[in-house]
This record gives structure tokens, sequence and C-alpha cells, in this order.
């Protein structure tokens, strides 16, 4: 057999193979980080081709455009962090207290590790219209179908009253931890995890409140 046949094919294309994902996680890596530094929108292309040394027709082999670079990073590292936190929370099967809070605190810590991809992010889908499924009502969504357990308490319209409620708290900590990790809401940590305690508690009616707690209360 010739020496330069199948036997020396397998290692070539797998070499090939590495050079390409090499590549491409450069690109990635370059564009998060002129993302985090200049925006998303300021960043072009020639920006992120010119970091690594390769050319845009290399960047167009692995990537469609900016976009595609900021949904794969947001589902790797944002989306797939957030909804192992939200299996966590309902894996405390209603508990509060101290493990809630906890869990709250934990929440906290995920914003201040991902702040600047959170922010590149929610700029990204505010002006480019290719990331609609990162759009807030589909990842509130999928936010919530991580909790099985939370939603089964309930049936029909109570089932949706508690998704509803419970996607509203999710936005709401999302919107107060950003602009609190960004220093627009000074506000001591502890103060802080107090309030969101209360919230969660009566929001998850965590603690033993089930089904029955979503009856109003008669003024007779």
């Amino acid at each position: 057999m010739h020496p330069d046949g199948p036997e020396e094919t397998e290692p070539r294309t797998s070499m090939r193979v590495k050079q390409k994902a090499m590549t491409r996680r450069l690109l990635r890596d370059a564009a998060v980080e002129l993302f985090a530094s200049k925006g998303y929108g300021p960043t072009t292309i020639d920006d992120i081709t010119s970091a690594v040394g390769v050319s845009r027709a290399t960047f167009y082999l692995h990537f469609e455009g900016k976009a595609r670079i900021v949904v794969e990073v947001y589902e790797q590292v944002v989306m797939a962090e957030t909804l192992e936190f939200y299996r966590r929370l309902d894996a405390l099967k209603g508990a509060g207290g101290e493990p809630l809070r906890q869990w709250l605190d934990t929440a906290i810590g995920f914003f201040e590790r991902h702040r600047d991809v959170l922010r590149f992010a929610a700029e990204a889908i505010s002006i480019d219209p290719g990331l609609e499924d990162l759009s807030a009502s589909k990842i509130l969504d999928r936010c919530a179908e991580a909790m099985p357990h939370y939603l089964g308490r309930w049936t029909g319209t109570d089932r949706e009253q508690a998704q509803l409620r419970l996607e509203l708290l999710i936005l709401q900590l999302s919107t107060f931890c950003r602009l609190w990790v960004d220093g627009h809401w000074p506000v001591k940590r502890d103060a802080m995890l107090d309030v969101l305690l209360d919230l969660w508690t009566h929001g998850l009616r965590a603690d033993g409140a089930g089904r029955d707690s979503l009856v109003a209360p008669s003024l007779s």
C-alpha cells in the first residue's frame, strides 16, 4: 500500500478538524472580548478578524455573523447555568428561609460573574432582528419549564397564574440584579437579600403554602 494512503488520511483530517475548532474558538473569544470592551453595535467583523489575524472569509466559514456568536455564548455560558439554577430552586420543593436565601445569594453571584456577557447580549437583542430566540418571553418560559415540581402543584388556570407569578419574579430578579451589579442601585447585599427573600417567599408561596394560598381571602 502507498505510504501516503489511508493510514495518513485520518491523522491529517483530525489535525484539520482541530485547527478549525481552534480558529472558531479564537474568533469567538476575540468577539466576546470586543463586545465587552467596545459594545456589540460598534464591533465589526473586521475588528474580530483583525484581532485573530484571519480573513473575513475565514470568519464566515465559522459564523453567519456577529449574532451567531452571541447566541452560542449565551446558550453555552448563560442559559446552561441559568436553567441549572432554576432546577436547583425546583429541587428545594417549596422550602423558604435559609435555603431560599442561599439560592438567591448564589443567583446574585451569577449576575456578577456574567455581567459583561449579559450586558452585550442585551444590546445585541435590542438591535439585531436575528436574536428572537433570546427574547425575554422565550427565556422566561424556558426558566419556568425548568421547574416542573413547582408548576405541578397547580392545574388549569391556577397553573397559568403560578407560571406568570414565577416569570415575573425571575424578570424582577434579573432586572434588579443587573442594575445593582452595574452600580445603578446602591443597596447593601444583605439588605437586598432580605427584601428578595420576602418577595420570593410570598411569590412562590414557599414553606408549605400551595394551591389554597391562591384563593383570595374573604372580605366578609
